[in-house]
């Protein structure tokens, strides 16, 4: 058996899947690496947290359908800027 070890992530790849990561639409190797590095970066932490928060207000402010076309419509917006993982 061949165990892979997989090279940490640097800060802007972990920032550029920062949503997808809080989506749970990433696998668990990815998702992995990412916590690791949250967790030695303070910086990138606190990109984490922000995201968070404001998927946490976005939610409690509307309804789950309303939330959903959001979501999608924002997701659009930046990978039409090259700004999030495609």
């Amino acid at each position: 058996m061949t165990l892979t070890v997989l090279a940490p992530l640097g800060c802007d790849e972990v920032v550029r899947q920062l949503w997808p990561h809080l989506d749970g639409a990433l696998p668990e190797s990815e998702r992995a690496r990412i916590v690791a590095h949250l967790e030695a970066c303070q910086g990138c932490r606190s990109h984490y947290d922000f995201a968070a928060a404001f998927l946490e207000a976005v939610r409690k402010s509307h309804a789950p359908d309303e939330f959903a076309s959001l979501r999608f419509r924002v997701a659009a917006a930046l990978r039409a800027e090259g700004t999030a993982s495609r």
